[in-house]
């Protein structure tokens, strides 16, 4: 039996719209079931700035590998500034502030809102709690960029600091002190951490 051109066109347009549907599904299924995608950002806090005799040591909270961590850094000043990883450990959120505390020698990550978590040294969970912790600190200085130059000013009450970063690209988020004397400085971008030498 011959099919008519009548017969011929509705099968091939039967066809047609079953793939149609078909790959809408794929479509929509793929795109609805998309993973948050974490965005890369980084939050720094100095537990502890360094001197001649003492190494920095910082807290960092990153995404490695869709991944975040909280990882205590040692910086070796004698060894090219080398970090030293001390301790890390994996988190189940990305992290969204991060500030120190002096009662517990440790530091507060905020993972969701409200929600707080105190962490040691070591990074042990040493608390939980829901709203604001008291007595929280930040190693954070207010900074102001030059438009003409570039370079960064940071107020300080001896005397102003000046850091040269027109090599890098992007403004930063964060500039903390890591030395006593103020001459090294810890600068956290978006995506990346830079040291700076003070002018």
């Amino acid at each position: 039996m011959q099919e008519s051109k009548r017969e011929k066109f509705l099968r091939y347009l039967l066809i047609g719209i079953c793939l149609l549907v078909v790959l809408g599904g794929f479509l929509y299924s793929s795109s609805s079931g998309k993973v948050e995608e974490i965005e890369p950002s980084i939050h720094a806090e100095v537990l502890s700035r360094g001197d001649e005799g003492r190494n920095p040591v910082i807290a960092v909270a990153k995404v490695v590998e869709e991944q975040p961590v909280l990882v205590i850094y040692e910086i070796d000043q004698k060894n090219q500034y080398y970090f030293k990883v001390l301790h890390s450990v994996s988190l189940h959120n990305p992290v969204k502030m991060l500030r120190t505390t002096k009662e517990h020698n440790g530091v507060w990550v905020q993972m969701e809102e409200g929600k707080w978590i105190l962490f040691s040294e070591s990074l042990e969970v040493l608390q939980e709690r829901d709203g604001d912790p008291s007595s929280v600190t930040s190693s954070r200085h207010p900074f102001h960029i030059q438009e003409d130059t570039g370079y960064i000013n940071i107020s300080r009450s001896s005397r102003d600091v000046r850091l040269n970063l027109t090599d890098k690209s992007g403004e930063p988020k964060e500039i903390h002190s890591l030395s006593e004397d103020d001459s090294v400085w810890l600068v956290v971008f978006q995506k990346d951490m830079v040291l700076a030498r003070s002018r």
